[in-house]
């Protein structure tokens, strides 16, 4: 039963529900129960409905203790969670696969701000992320939720379970999105590269690395080009080397991505080929000079081969050419990949796309989740023959029946997008949008009117860096259920015994792309199940 006071009735709901501010109690427990691996983060929830107004209501976790030896270390953040507008719903989506039908709010940013006002007969999420190291006890832990509002004070129990597994440190699912450099600067007051830049860089790649990123992208625009008065082009790479070291030092940088050398031509989609990017070359004196802009790209994917060789970075840095080749572009595209691949003969290209056959183009390709589920067998086909790598993006697309990350899917459509990688052996996932903020990210649900609510970035613009989503949080434990997965398959492997068992858990949770089950019940099962494997291959 829910802990009630004369004003706030509290309740456990679990992290993977998406709390409606109309939410009502129902037969939600009056403990917090969670479970985790050693080295995972996991995340809890709280619903707090108000009968009347409160103006300061406040969530606090106290430590938590092993039931048996009373050791500490496992460290609990709580955080309110903020509701942010959809204005249209995610288009061609049955009703029943949204979590409401817009114009609604809906939860996503973990809101900085230590007290919330609450409006009358209505529920405030508190979110609780459980940090635990790789080190901690297998066993019970116990702790407690205080929480507070306007002289009113309860406590929920909070009760912790560490299995006897530690989650691999080796982050093996490649993840990448992709950053919007101009926002680092407009949102934090300051200018490209000036040194509050570089520290806002800084705590955005400390937050992806702990959030199990491991591919930065590196945009050309960071190699500042100049041409000397021989009318020759040299390549400054200090800006280029600052980047890579921060997200190095970080540890989200075990794959390094080539910016974009080309771009759509200005048809856009409707357009059969690409055109070059137009990277500004400068004289020394700062002037801008015209210079052709395949020279510049030749120029600059020759010099930058040759940086990444002289670095040690070349066995894992990739390219990209262009994005989203597809059928009507694909002779223009091999075109130009042919030219680059003349110029930079050592590196490996990865694109997302949708080309039935890049063979001798691509080493990595990254069809969009409803083009391979489409053509699956085709895919899965080219990989066994050529060896080639398969990663999955979603971007605005797919809608549906599918899983995404948008604002009206449920947090399990997002977690399972991770499920799907190990289901199909799809080892990287990739989308464009990090933090391609609006003016006002809090208060508006897309950068454009075409895409789906909450497409455009998945952190928010806080003080100093970014200030995560509930969907960024699922998104991680989706990433480290793919490494339970990973680590059952090769752990049955060596035991010689449970083989298959974790693709048996896998499909019986995601039958298809399209038929998963959207029953948290069932994911958290799922999971229990892997972790109950896990364990008594460990005996």
């Amino acid at each position: 039963m829910a802990t009630n006071t004369d004003g706030l009735v509290i309740w456990a709901v679990d992290s993977l529900e998406k709390i409606q501010q109309n939410a009502e109690p129902g037969a939600g427990p009056d403990v917090v129960e969670a479970d985790a691996c050693r080295g995972e983060v996991l995340s809890a929830q709280l619903a707090v409905r108000a009968a009347k107004s409160v103006r300061d209501l406040r969530v606090q976790v106290s430590s938590l203790n092993h039931a048996e030896t009373g050791a500490t270390g496992i460290d609990v953040r709580s955080r309110f969670v903020g509701y942010v507008p959809v204005k249209s719903s995610t288009p061609d989506t049955p009703a029943e696969e949204l979590i409401c039908t817009a114009p609604c709010l809906v939860p996503d940013p973990l809101l900085i701000e230590e007290a919330v006002s609450v409006e009358a007969d209505s529920t405030q999420p508190a979110w609780l992320t459980i940090s635990v190291p790789p080190d901690a006890a297998p066993g019970r832990w116990h702790g407690a939720v205080e929480v507070s509002a306007d002289g009113e004070k309860a406590e929920v129990p909070l009760r912790l379970t560490v299995h006897p597994v530690a989650l691999p440190a080796e982050r093996s699912l490649w993840v990448t999105n992709w950053m919007n450099l101009g926002n680092f600067a407009t949102f934090y007051g300051t200018e490209l590269y000036a040194d509050r830049f570089w520290q806002v860089v800084e705590n955005f790649a400390a937050n992806m690395a702990a959030h199990r990123q491991n591919v930065v992208l590196c945009p050309n625009d960071l190699i500042q080009i100049f041409q000397g008065s021989d009318g020759g082009l040299a390549f400054d790479f200090t800006r280029y080397d600052r980047w890579v070291g921060i997200f190095d030092e970080a540890g989200c940088a075990k794959l390094l991505e080539g910016g974009h050398l080309g771009r759509r031509g200005e048809g856009k989609w409707e357009t059969p080929w690409f055109e070059w990017r137009k990277f500004p070359v400068r004289r020394r004196d700062g002037s801008l000079v015209e210079v052709d802009p395949e020279v510049v790209v030749r120029e600059l994917v020759k010099n930058l081969l040759a940086h990444v060789r002289e670095r040690g970075w070349l066995d894992r840095f990739v390219m990209h050419i262009v994005d989203e080749p597809s059928p009507h572009t694909e002779a223009d595209y091999k075109k130009k990949s042919e030219l680059v691949h003349q110029w930079a003969p050592e590196v490996r290209f990865l694109e997302a796309m949708s080309l039935m056959d890049a063979r001798g183009h691509l080493d990595i390709w990254v069809p969009q989740l409803s083009h391979f589920d489409e053509h699956m067998d085709h895919y899965l086909k080219m990989r066994d023959e050529s060896g080639i790598e398969l990663w999955h993006y979603t971007c605005m697309y797919p809608t549906g029946l599918y899983p995404n990350r948008f604002l009206d899917f449920s947090l399990a459509k997002t977690r399972l997008l991770h499920w799907i990688n190990w289901r199909y052996r799809l080892t990287g996932y990739l989308h464009w949008g990090l933090n391609y903020w609006t003016e006002d990210p809090f208060h508006e649900d897309r950068v454009r009117d075409d895409l789906p609510p909450g497409d455009s970035w998945i952190v928010y613009p806080g003080a100093d860096g970014p200030i995560d989503s509930i969907r960024w949080e699922q998104m991680r434990e989706g990433i480290q259920d793919y490494e339970l997965l990973r680590l059952l398959d090769a752990r049955s492997k060596e035991a010689g015994r449970l083989l298959g068992k974790a693709d048996q858990l896998c499909s019986a949770l995601v039958p298809t792309a399209t038929s998963y089950s959207r029953d948290v019940r069932y994911l958290r099962g799922a999971r229990g199940d892997v972790i109950s494997a896990l364990v008594s291959l460990e005996r």
